[in-house]
């Protein structure tokens, strides 16, 4: 049996290898030899579980925060499609989390008021393709409905 491991040096090279490092890089980081390091799943099954678990769990909250961000960034898009298509994705995220807390038998990160509790229910009762054919609607109209953007008037001969 292998000598006592550190807990942090453990966790630090799961955190390595859920990032996708190389045992090689791993071993270098935490300055252990690349054969050793290489047997530790093994040597400590229970504990590498999951230290790498956790690191793996950690690195996709991460992410999808990441992923959030991008998102949100392309809300505001000029065009109408990509738009329209973080929108899709960021309810589709919102309704996935609160299935998985419904599943979970947890309460969801935040009360649904009536109102969302309606909307989630509408969703969930129709296929995705109905309701990318809504959303596109809605955009549509949405997109018809915007005043035309204005052009510059020249005031006292400035334009």
């Amino acid at each position: 049996m292998p000598k006592p491991l550190n807990d942090d040096l453990l966790n630090r090279a799961a955190e390595l290898r859920a990032a996708g490092s190389t045992w090689e890089a791993v071993a270098a980081k935490i300055h252990r030899a690349a054969d050793a390091v290489r047997k530790w799943p093994r040597d400590y099954a229970d504990r590498w579980k999951i230290a790498l678990r956790e690191a793996e769990r950690r690195l996709v909250c991460e992410a999808a925060a990441e992923s959030v961000l991008v998102l949100r960034t392309l809300l505001r898009s000029e065009d109408e499609k990509v738009s329209r298509d973080a929108a899709r994705s960021l309810t589709d995220l919102r309704l996935d989390l609160s299935k998985l807390e419904i599943a979970a038998g947890s309460e969801p990160s935040q009360p649904l008021t009536s109102e969302a509790a309606r909307i989630l229910a509408f969703l969930d009762g129709h296929p995705d393709e109905e309701l990318a054919r809504l959303a596109a609607n809605v955009f549509s109209f949405v997109a018809a409905s915007k005043p035309a953007a204005a052009e510059p008037c020249p005031v006292d001969g400035v334009a």
